[in-house]
């Protein structure tokens, strides 16, 4: 916010947020999402459709966010020195030429490593593409620009798994369009990556430094394990609601993404004003607390309606909690490191979103469906108990401190 004095009067400014760069930012990010989002929900059912079981249905989810959690890093240290629209057009070419491979086999083996090299390309593309819309958004409003960031994702989340089940039809015999439509999204989003033009902050690396220098871990690490934890629990969503739906015999189950995505849309849109009025405190600790009872709601569900209700609920409370969360770390980090801080941000959600999807894919394997979404709503009650917790010991420590 810039203040300019106009004799008695301040008068305030608002810095450019909507320039030609941010604009195609946000594009960008619709394009490198989409084509994760596409077959993200949509590849479980092709990997039960090849090998007749739902033992592979979380790895494939698996496999492809692993991956993308451990090239983050490299990615992360790819941006700050190398720059981020070469690493940006590195990783949508990986997803270009590993979805068109999925045109030539049918070998789940072969399948689940181009899964793994489809997640190398989106965790490379997905984190340049965030720090380049930190690059082009105003420091006065970051949060708002990445609010815009999120809806874009949140758009794609709304829209790719409607649209994935509409290419491959009622039958789910027309999968090949679908990596076709993926491919060509992907194209596209490189060419887009040609017109951004703005001056890359690339860091050189001094002597006497650290590759870790610039980001203070312990401002975040609570933050981050929750942000973990509520990974693990959304995992059961992205990658077994569709399976979940098509056993409880609902027909329309894209609607429910399209009704989880709203959710998200919705708190993103309106999270500034919420965290001015409650205080980030309260919105984090409640908005885990009703996401825990939301989706124990999904486990319970007998009605059609009763599962959107509560995919919409669940939409809003991780749309609540995860600018919060992208916002503490990128504060935590100088600009030179923003590179790395959003490699950290999306690591916590790819490492929750990996690691869920293959526990929760054995304990559907050994129980059911039902029950990943009661664990994981036991999972979320610990982590609000961990937050609340450390709320308290941090205000005991603040009140020791003005009594010494």
């Amino acid at each position: 916010m810039l203040k300019i004095k106009n004799g008695d009067i301040a008068v305030e400014m608002k810095e450019r947020l909507w320039t030609r760069n941010f604009i195609l930012a946000l594009v960008i990010t619709i394009g490198v999402n989409l084509a994760c989002n596409l077959l993200l929900s949509t590849i479980s059912i092709y990997a039960k459709q090849i090998t007749s079981t739902d033992a592979y249905a979380g790895v494939m989810t698996g496999a492809f966010t692993l991956a993308a959690l451990f090239i983050r890093i490299v990615a992360g240290k790819m941006l700050d020195k190398i720059g981020r629209r070469k690493v940006l057009m590195f990783g949508v070419g990986i997803t270009v030429l590993s979805t068109v491979a999925y045109l030539l086999t049918n070998n789940i083996y072969i399948i689940i490593f181009l899964r793994v090299m489809q997640g190398v390309g989106f965790g490379i593309s997905s984190t340049a593409i965030a720090t380049i819309v930190t690059d082009v958004t105003p420091e006065s409003r970051m949060l708002e620009g990445i609010g815009y960031s999120g809806v874009g994702i949140t758009i794609t989340t709304a829209i790719g798994p409607s649209i994935a089940l509409a290419l491959v039809g009622e039958n789910y015999d027309k999968f090949n369009v679908l990596f076709i439509v993926t491919a060509a999204v992907a194209l596209f989003t490189i060419l887009l990556s040609f017109k951004l033009s703005y001056k890359e902050v690339v860091s050189k690396k001094e002597e006497g430094t650290c590759d870790g220098e610039g980001i203070s871990i312990s401002k975040i690490i609570i933050p981050s394990i929750v942000l973990f934890i509520a990974a693990v629990a959304e995992s059961t969503i992205l990658a077994f609601a569709a399976l979940y739906g098509i056993e409880l015999g609902f027909s329309n189950i894209g609607l429910f993404f399209t009704i989880n995505a709203m959710g998200i849309l919705a708190s993103r849109l309106f999270i500034n004003q919420i965290v001015n009025k409650l205080g980030t405190n309260v919105v984090v600790s409640s908005g885990v607390l009703i996401f825990a009872d939301s989706i124990f709601g999904i486990a319970v569900t007998k009605t059609y309606i009763m599962l959107i209700i509560m995919g919409f609920l669940c939409g809003v409370m991780v749309g609540s909690l995860l600018p919060i969360v992208n916002l503490l770390i990128l504060d935590s980090a100088s600009k030179s490191s923003r590179g790395m801080a959003n490699a950290i941000y999306y690591a916590l959600i790819d490492g929750g979103y990996g690691i869920g999807s293959i526990m929760w894919g054995q304990v559907v394997v050994a129980c059911g469906y039902r029950w990943i979404y009661a664990y994981s709503s036991i999972s979320l009650v610990v982590a609000f108990l961990i937050f609340v917790t450390s709320i308290v010991k941090s205000k005991r420590k603040s009140s020791e401190a003005l009594g010494c």
